[in-house]
């Protein structure tokens, strides 16, 4: 794997691997902490097993990994506003996985159209569920500014989902989450994104669901620079965009819950300026607009001087 494709903040190193027929072990070490990928015999048949420091985080069959994973991702500094089309599960399974697996005589998991563990809940699931209410979009928006709402879309694929867990609000009726903030991060370039924020009611009725820019524009105007079309919305278009936006987040709404429902609580996936320098020493500086700090552990962090937008500033 070429080090541009590596998300996290320290380098794998595999330290051994066994070859021998349905005995396949590999040990590395992520970080300070220790990573097994080891073939063993389970109830449904021959299959993988994941183990991070003498703790099983990964069974087939399961819809996530373990918590133990979220907690390393997020100390090697994972986070998902900044880590475009990743998530925990996609980072262990695409990245790590497969380094683990290089030299085994037999594929380690046994994977769906995705390339993914059957059963696994993970980011490229929603981007796809996304993608598919996007393309009926159309026939549910009809008439020229439907087709130009739609094409708006069409430019803004679902690149990042962020939990805003804060420890202090109750669990939710089923007792595992928050009934807190997600947001969406829809676009085509990192630079240049627009954020759909939903929060979850008290009672039993849907998220409500607005969309907000980070450069301050109208979000009419917003969502059609992010897209990369002409910027002077049509007559009609704000109303026909937030229809439409309701829309889509409505058919969101039980892939997010369930997905929602892998994440582990009280983790804070928003970190600062404060935190993400908080132990580290800046190795270097990149002159640009914006400026870059390097940091000891590979870590890009741009030097912001606008506001931290309200709903950065979530989490615990």
């Amino acid at each position: 794997m070429t080090l541009d494709a590596w998300t996290l903040g320290s380098p794998l190193k595999v330290l051994r691997q066994e070859n021998r027929p349905f005995r396949e072990t590999t040990l590395a070490t992520l970080g300070r902490h220790e990573l097994a990928l080891s073939r063993r015999e389970l109830p449904q048949g021959m299959g993988c097993e994941i183990i991070l420091d003498s703790r099983s985080i990964f069974l087939p069959g399961a819809a996530a990994p373990g918590r133990a994973w979220f907690d390393l991702c997020q100390e090697l500094g994972y986070e998902p506003a900044r880590h475009w089309d990743w998530d925990p599960a996609l980072i262990l399974f695409q990245q790590v996985v497969p380094a683990l697996a290089a030299d085994w005589h037999e594929p380690p998991l046994a994977l769906d159209f995705q390339g993914l563990p059957e059963g696994l809940l993970s980011l490229a699931g929603l981007r796809q569920s996304f993608a598919e209410a996007v393309a009926e979009l159309r026939y549910e928006h009809l008439g020229p500014v439907g087709s130009k709402v739609a094409e708006t879309f069409e430019w803004l694929p679902l690149r990042a989902v962020v939990f805003h867990d804060d420890a202090q609000l109750p669990l939710d009726f089923e007792g595992t989450g928050p009934c807190g903030q997600v947001s969406l991060w829809l676009g085509i370039h990192h630079d240049r994104p627009v954020v759909v924020e939903g929060q979850s009611p008290a009672g039993p009725e849907s998220r409500h669901w607005t969309a907000e820019s980070l450069g301050g524009h109208p979000p009419s105007e917003a969502f059609l620079m992010a897209a990369g079309l002409d910027p002077e919305p049509p007559k009609g278009f704000d109303t026909a965009l937030q229809s439409a936006l309701d829309w889509l987040c409505h058919r969101m709404e039980d892939p997010l819950d369930a997905y929602r429902r892998t994440y582990p609580v009280g983790i804070s996936w928003h970190r600062g300026h404060r935190e993400r320098l908080l132990g580290h020493t800046i190795v270097d500086v990149r002159p640009g607009d914006p400026a870059t700090l390097i940091l000891d552990d590979g870590t890009e962090l741009a030097i912001e001087l606008e506001p931290t937008p309200s709903w950065e500033r979530g989490g615990i």
